[in-house]
């Protein structure tokens, strides 16, 4: 090589070309450098494209400065403004705890976002009145945004609005009050109580929310109401459906009598895990909603005042009878899978005697995806985590005909043989 011949390869960056790539082989140290030098060669050729750094605006930044500010709200102990603690007027489970159990079933949310829902209930807990218990009872994931759902338990009931047939406040599918909210730093929105047509209609219709409560419904058949409204039925619709717990649990005050108060069963003592591996031991605790969006049938009219309404109601009971509340999972017509996960094994307590394991129990709804309840020692807890949709419910939209098809192409009038001509034809052949 010449002296020009070696400007030349300086003046064109060949020696720094090769130093990078002697660089990039010290670096990362492949077994077989000399098979890739074509590769390291292309690899130095081609930088990394750095992205532009996107621009941000003042709306942009004030909403993450606010957003900021309430997050580390949040975690603080609610307190009046002379900084005194706000005890918490209700019972608030510990949802991290039970995050714990949910994630052995393969559901859950994070231990971060688990903690922010904790903090957020307590600090809704101190802001509402009227309730003894609230818990989380999942989220129902949208398109543009995510509701997260609290459930609180009523002190007492109340009567119906004048004129709508739904169940009164405090029984029946308004047993509970919903609250929702899209931001675990912002209020929470109660949602109103749910009507039978509103349950009616949410079974013909196969919609994913937005998560935006007053947003229009648009969709066929269709919908007379928001989106709060679609919310709250399929909320309804999917309590009544997967809120279990173990058998024997609850019971009847008086067993002999199917209509008596539901209480805590005192005597209960927990299955095995291998008992706990089958659907009958488990049960429902929610009330069935029958046909007509409610949970009983209205009461039976005398037979002499109005013989038509008389039959129409014993019609109607007759092809939809009730269920038991406390009903077992294989007298509800949906689709279960029990499975177990954990450490199987028994242990025994060398203090009081008392045989124990930490395997986790998970039933879960194929009917209604993302609805699980799990089981471990002594305690159960449901959760929802899903699109708010079942399992073999209509289409989103029923399908389009299909295109009309073009007129087949005309191919004209043709002479038909008739008479001499046929004749005709017919002696010509015999010649």
């Amino acid at each position: 090589m010449t002296l020009d011949d070696s400007a030349f390869l300086k003046k064109e960056g060949v020696y720094d070309h090769l130093g990078k790539i002697v660089s990039r082989v010290i670096a990362e140290k492949p077994k077989d450098a000399y098979a890739l030098v074509e590769v390291l060669s292309r690899l130095v050729k081609e930088p990394a494209a750095v992205p532009g750094a996107a621009e941000v605006t003042e709306e942009e930044v004030a909403a993450l400065a606010e957003h900021v500010k309430k997050a580390r709200l949040l975690d603080k102990v609610p307190a009046t403004e002379d900084k005194e603690p706000i005890p918490v007027p209700c019972a608030v489970p510990d949802f991290v705890e039970e995050a714990e159990m949910f994630s052995w079933a393969g559901v859950g949310l994070g231990e971060a976002e688990s903690y922010k829902i904790m903090c957020s209930m307590r600090n809704m807990a101190t802001k509402v009145e009227g309730y003894s218990k609230i818990r989380f009872w999942g989220k129902v994931m949208g398109c543009d945004a995510d509701y997260y759902v609290a459930e609180a338990a009523r002190d007492g009931g109340g009567d119906a609005d004048d004129g709508e047939d739904m169940d009164p406040p405090g029984s029946g599918v308004n047993a509970f009050t919903y609250f929702v909210t899209t931001d675990l730093t912002g209020a929470w929105v109660k949602l109103p109580d749910t009507k039978t047509r509103d349950i009616v209609a949410s079974r013909a219709i196969k919609r994913i929310v937005r998560g935006k409560p007053q947003a229009r419904v648009i969709t066929h058949p269709f919908f007379d109401g928001k989106e709060e409204v679609l919310l709250r039925a399929m909320i309804a619709r999917i309590t009544a459906d997967c809120t279990l717990c173990i058998k024997g649990v609850l019971m009847r005050e008086d067993p002999e009598e199917p209509t008596s108060a539901i209480v805590d069963n005192t005597d209960f003592v927990m299955p095995t895990p291998a008992a706990l591996l089958s659907k009958d031991a488990w049960m429902h605790m929610a009330p069935h909603i029958l046909n007509n969006g409610r949970t009983a049938h209205k009461d039976l009219p005398e037979e002499e005042e109005d013989l038509a309404a008389f039959k129409a109601v014993k019609e109607e009971r007759e092809n939809d009878p009730p269920k038991d509340v406390l009903r077992g999972l294989n007298e509800d017509g949906l689709s279960w899978v029990v499975k177990q996960a954990g450490d199987t094994s028994m242990y025994k307590n060398t203090i009081d005697g008392k045989v124990t394991s930490n395997a986790v129990t998970y039933v879960r709804s194929l009917s209604w995806p993302g609805a699980v309840c799990v089981a471990q020692k002594g305690s159960y807890a449901n959760l929802y985590v899903g699109y708010g949709t079942k399992t073999g419910d209509p289409d989103f939209f029923p399908p389009a005909p299909p295109d009309v098809q073009d007129e087949p192409d005309d191919p004209g009038e043709a002479e038909e043989p008739q008479g001499e001509e046929v004749e005709a034809a017919a002696g010509d052949g015999e010649e």
